[in-house]
């Protein structure tokens, strides 16, 4: 009954007012992590088994057959935005920028986990699958092993986190649609421009982007929890009152 009450005074207080849009995008963080993981232990088993997806032989059939120069040079501009030289100067622009300009140290700190540790992520499912590649070009970043995709991992982990950030802020409500808008539809095209530039499968990228999903929302689930105010006294309420 104690620990009845003590939680309704902490409802009472208005935290719920306060924080729910973030309680909000946690339990949608929470649903969308659970289907992308169910997404990649799916694909992750059939690359296991060696199996061949056929949804990855007719979009690539489909593709080599509609090669153009023009959206060829495109997609080697585009796919550049998921390259690691890339991502990584971003994110370290983007956290000094934070730094200076929010002074959240928690949100620093994510940030730079969310993509750091992406990364390292990504090299160790890579050596764990061991996929070869549709076809080598290390003028695409088009080496190594090729599940998951690195580039849609990283991606979707960097933008999606730039969008949580813009969805946080109170102005410029349809400058804030358009950055979200673009930033995910930027997302979609890096994926898309590593099959066209055929050194990935189209699988490789939807299980770049669930591995990316997964750690991205495990990394903002963690933000929020941290930006939590008074949860250890909270927590040290009901541990004492249980006592």
């Amino acid at each position: 009954m104690k620990i009845s009450n003590e939680m309704m005074k902490w409802l009472n207080t208005g935290y719920l007012r306060e924080k729910w849009m973030a309680i909000l995008l946690v339990l949608l963080g929470m649903a969308v992590s659970v289907s992308a993981g169910v997404l990649f232990l799916e694909l992750a088993e059939e690359v296991l088994e060696e199996e061949k997806f056929a949804f990855d032989q007719a979009i690539m059939s489909f593709l080599r057959s509609h090669e153009y120069d023009l959206v060829f040079e495109k997609m080697k501009i585009i796919t550049e935005a998921g390259s690691v030289w890339w991502i990584s100067s971003v994110t370290a622009v983007t956290a000094i920028f934070l730094w200076f300009k929010m002074k959240d140290r928690w949100i620093v700190l994510f940030f730079i986990i969310a993509n750091g540790g992406g990364g390292l992520l990504v090299l160790l499912l890579k050596h764990v699958f061991q996929r070869p590649r549709p076809s080598l070009n290390p003028a695409y970043d088009g080496h190594g092993f090729s599940f998951p995709s690195g580039h849609a991992t990283g991606s979707i982990i960097l933008y999606g986190f730039l969008v949580y950030l813009v969805a946080r802020e109170r102005k410029m409500i349809i400058g804030r649609i358009a950055a979200i808008i673009g930033l995910l539809l930027l997302t979609l095209f890096v994926g898309f421009s590593r099959v066209y530039l055929d050194v990935h499968y189209p699988s490789d990228i939807l299980g770049g982007f669930a591995v990316g999903t997964i750690w991205l929302c495990f990394c903002l689930f963690s933000l929020e929890v941290s930006k939590i105010k008074g949860k250890r006294a909270f927590i040290g309420n009901l541990i004492s009152h249980r006592n």
